[in-house]
């Protein structure tokens, strides 16, 4: 009972920039299944989340992606963002093609337009990048050319991402995003 009432009274942690691992820890519990019973975020605690990730994204050729939240169209985004985001999570990043348009870029998505990824898979692309190098180096031994060629692509792509990404998270908003 007494972890009940503990718990109860984390609630405002969680609005107020607590990660619930912390509380999970505070609270003793084994899984963050248990420390989600307490968890009642609210709808602005998420939509500050969403608006300083909007705020970290990058394309395909490292240029940040502008977000102004107090635009008219940022409810709009909102919503887009969580039918979307739910759909097309990458291992990467996100997909930020409507869901109404079918996917030209099946399994390709650092050469598409409409790719956006964050700080949070920094590592990813930095482990990305140096497999991508050796795959190129093989392709390359192989006399294999249009394979070389796609994986440059793919290369310049993380090239220009790693650094926008980089200096996103020296410079980023919180730890929480990072």
């Amino acid at each position: 009972m007494a972890c009940t009432r503990f718990g109860t009274r984390w609630r405002p942690g969680f609005n107020s920039g607590v990660p619930q691992h912390v509380v999970q820890k505070l609270l003793g519990h084994a899984s963050p299944h248990m420390t989600s019973h307490y968890a009642k975020v609210h709808d602005a605690t998420i939509r500050e989340a969403f608006d300083r990730y909007h705020a970290q994204r990058v394309n395909i050729t490292g240029q940040r992606i502008s977000y102004d939240p107090d635009a008219p169209t940022a409810p709009a985004e909102w919503v887009k963002h969580n039918l979307n985001r739910v759909r097309d999570s990458l291992p990467n990043g996100y997909c930020a093609r409507p869901a109404q348009q079918n996917c030209p870029h099946p399994n390709a998505c650092l050469t598409c337009p409409d790719f956006q990824t964050t700080p949070v898979f920094l590592q990813i692309h930095r482990w990305q990048a140096a497999t991508n190098r050796r795959l190129i180096a093989q392709a390359d031994a192989g006399g294999q050319a249009r394979l070389g060629e796609n994986l440059r692509r793919v290369q310049d792509s993380l090239e220009a991402i790693i650094p926008a990404l980089e200096a996103l998270h020296d410079d980023g908003p919180s730890d929480e995003t990072r």
